[in-house]
């Protein structure tokens, strides 16, 4: 047996070999000197896919078939699902069926020595087992396994301490590495990746220079993270059954309202069930950072207690710009500020408070209208009269009147709302005379 644990890439020649050969792991493994286990396990991880062409680039059997329509929610979208180069349908269809070979779940789990990968009649994806690439993969494994933030909380919190207040102060981070190299401990190139991961108080916008230089673009071939992450424990099954433990929690839905398809600063619509205020921010796209962003402002705003107690429970759809759960829960500093559930695709429905809402800001900004050349105090004009109109549901009361809390009032203070009076009410494109 060997005493060396870790493969090498000699061996990794032999395995490929002895694939071809159509030799089984175990002959494989005792020409090696290791255990089938260890052979098994190196060319499962470190084989290649070439993805099956048939599945028109979605991963799906289906695709060269299929004429599903707007499975994102986006209802005005004239496109089909599969031809879609904004949304992936694969991230949203249920009914999605991966290519899967029987062969390739079984040894030899690769395709090296089969006779029919190369007939018209395979539609399945490809797997490979190649020792130059096997041993690049896992190479590129351990290098990745040994990246990431090297200090404890408490050490990132004394350096956070020491750093923070002299940048903000205006010192070049080189002068504050060079007095205090010794209670820094890390080199000036760590503190760099330590602010662009947020580990830090300060963000970039801090650094004099660093705002100056557009940040380098990643290499196509890295590995991507998994898109579906965001969903693992946030789904609307997740969220009923969450509610069944804490039926009083205060609920908030949150959705984007754009105005024509045209890629321009959007509308993010946030509606509180309990009184039914709703919230109409401007965000100059559809992009994570953008609500991420208003999140910390607001956040900011409102003391962390304050936004907890006003966001306990969020419920809002798959648009890209929610996407990063793990940022709209946490602040920066990693405090838990809210919790955020995601509707099923196609199911508007279950977030039905604030698309019947929405049907207020239509009769103000009719569908397909442009945002372009609105300004927030517009959109907080419009939130005023549509929050001020009295509702049969309500027991003929407005939203602002059932926003009696401290912390709401709190928060229509810094949002500048205010109720309009009932007979000033305009719910007509006449409301905004631009």
């Amino acid at each position: 047996m060997s005493n060396y644990n870790r493969i090498t890439f000699k061996e990794r020649v032999r395995i490929e070999a002895g694939i071809y050969a159509e030799k089984s792991f175990s002959q494989i493994a005792k020409e090696l000197g290791r255990s089938t286990s260890s052979i098994v396990r190196e060319v499962k991880q470190n084989r290649i896919v070439i993805k099956s062409p048939h599945t028109n680039g979605t991963g799906c059997i289906n695709a060269g078939h299929c004429w599903k329509r707007n499975l994102c929610g986006e209802e005005d979208c004239p496109f089909l699902c599969r031809l879609c180069a904004k949304h992936k349908c694969a991230e949203y269809c249920i009914d999605l069926k991966r290519p899967s070979c029987k062969k390739t779940e079984k040894p030899p789990f690769v395709c090296d020595s089969c006779s029919e990968k190369n007939k018209k009649g395979c539609k399945y994806d490809k797997y490979y087992y190649l020792a130059e690439k096997a041993e690049a993969n896992a190479k590129k494994t351990r290098s990745d396994s040994r990246k990431g933030i090297r200090l404890n909380p408490k050490e990132l919190q004394m350096l956070d301490e020491i750093l923070s207040p002299l940048i903000l102060q205006g010192q070049p981070l080189s002068h504050i590495c060079s007095v205090h190299r010794d209670e820094i401990g890390v080199c000036e190139r760590s503190i760099y990746n330590y602010i662009d991961a947020g580990e830090l108080t300060i963000c970039n916008l801090d650094l004099r220079r660093k705002v100056r230089y557009r940040k380098r673009k990643k290499k196509k071939d890295e590995i991507k993270c998994n898109k579906f992450n965001y969903r693992k424990g946030r789904t609307y099954e997740d969220f009923k059954k969450y509610m069944e433990i804490h039926p009083d929690v205060p609920m908030v839905e949150m959705d984007t309202v754009r105005g024509s398809r045209y890629k321009e600063q959007v509308l993010l619509t946030i509606m509180f069930i309990q009184c039914s205020v709703m919230l109409m921010i401007l965000i100059k796209d559809e992009d994570q950072d953008s609500v991420v962003e208003f999140f910390d402002w607001l956040t900011k705003k409102l003391g962390i207690r304050r936004f907890r107690r006003l966001f306990q429970v969020i419920v809002t759809d798959n648009g890209g710009c929610f996407k990063d759960a793990l940022a709209l829960e946490y602040t920066k500093s990693g405090a838990p500020r809210t919790k955020v559930f995601y509707c099923d695709p196609q199911a508007s429905w279950q977030k039905p408070h604030i698309e019947k809402n929405h049907e207020f800001i239509r009769y103000v900004l009719p569908k397909g209208k442009s945002l372009k050349g609105y300004t927030q105090e517009d959109m907080t004009l419009i939130a005023n009269h549509i929050n001020s109109t009295t509702r049969p549901g309500l027991g003929y009361k407005s939203p602002y009147d059932l926003a009696v809390t401290e912390d709401m009032k709190k928060l229509l203070e810094v949002l500048n709302m205010s109720p309009v009076a009932t007979d000033e009410i305009c719910l007509t494109p006449k409301l905004l005379s631009k």
